[in-house]
């Protein structure tokens, strides 16, 4: 089957069939803005990932509990195979899951990729989740691991000057809040960073939104209810720290932005890649136009998903 993606933000004639079986299935399954957040990730935990990637071939893999102003964090590391050069490149990964739900240990083969085929170290951060931790929180707590871990480069074993940051959705928009963080308080900002199908429009003005919010895996009802948990008011949604496509963006780090064509969050993706080209920052959009939103954890069944794991390693290796 070949590969549809394309530097425009647009819609393939028809879904991928695999992709497609997958929206019907979670569509079939109870919708998480009928329960809490508690009951949305027991069930998730229970259910697991059938179409998640095979574990890749990783040398070494250790969890590490570090300080941050709130107390402390877990990251995972992973230690790619091959020959340990004195400072290695470093990628810290950002988890998807509306802020809500997700965590390391379901990224865990998807981060095993990107380490073993782009040859970083990969830091993946277990951020603390909403209600308990709202926008701004999360915001602070992954630029202060990405502080932390570019502090301490040399025990890691990676080197301070190339580091890169990234994420999927939600850590998507978290990459993008700390690249921000960055620059308001004059620290090094990454070397590069990696959006994949970024959330960047808490309003949820775009046109896709509505295209595509029901039956497409991600639904606009599901995106209000993660918002109802991450902001501490709707009217949050609105603060000028948080309208990203208004920010001014320039000096961050060069990027590669990620959309999907049947995803609500498609154009504002776009958008953001746009903004950034604005403002003089270097960025590479690409659309996989006939995939929907999350496809990256679906890499074990969708083979779109294994091919951008790999166009990932290979952009880390480019910069790094």
């Amino acid at each position: 089957m070949a590969l549809l993606h394309s530097t425009e933000a647009k819609r393939a004639s028809e879904l991928d069939p695999i992709a497609e079986k997958i929206a019907q299935a979670a569509a079939r399954l109870p919708q998480i803005e009928d329960g809490s957040p508690e009951e949305a990730r027991a069930f998730r935990k229970k259910r697991g990932n059938p179409f998640a990637p095979k574990p890749a071939e990783i040398e070494r893999v250790q969890d590490l509990l570090i300080p941050i102003s709130s107390g402390s964090l877990m990251i995972r590391i992973y230690e790619p195979p091959g020959h340990r050069k004195p400072l290695r490149p470093g990628f810290i990964f950002y988890h998807g899951g509306g802020f809500v739900l997700g965590d390391v240990a379901q990224y865990d083969t998807v981060v095993q990729h990107i380490a073993a085929t782009s040859g970083c170290v990969v830091f993946s951060v277990e951020y603390l989740l909403a209600p308990e931790n709202k926008i701004k929180g999360i915001h602070r707590d992954g630029f202060e691991a990405y502080k932390w871990i570019r502090e301490n480069a040399a025990k890691l074993g990676i080197d301070e000057n190339r580091i890169a940051i990234g994420g999927d959705s939600a850590g998507g928009n978290l990459t993008i809040g700390v690249e921000l963080l960055c620059k308001q308080t004059n620290f090094p900002v990454p070397k590069y960073q990696v959006l994949v199908y970024p959330s960047v429009d808490l309003p949820m003005t775009f046109p896709s939104v509505k295209e595509f919010g029901e039956g497409y895996f991600l639904t606009k009802k599901a995106m209000e209810w993660f918002r109802s948990h991450y902001l501490e008011s709707p009217e949050q949604a609105f603060d000028p720290d948080l309208l990203f496509l208004k920010r001014d963006v320039g000096g961050l780090s060069p990027a590669f932005v990620v959309t999907a064509g049947f995803d609500p969050l498609r154009d504002e993706g776009k958008a953001f890649a746009d903004h950034l080209a604005e403002h003089s920052v270097g960025v590479e959009h690409v659309c996989y136009n006939d995939m929907i939103h999350g496809f990256i954890s679906f890499a074990g069944g969708v083979p779109a998903g294994m091919h951008l794991l790999q166009e990932i390693g290979v952009k880390l290796k480019k910069f790094l």
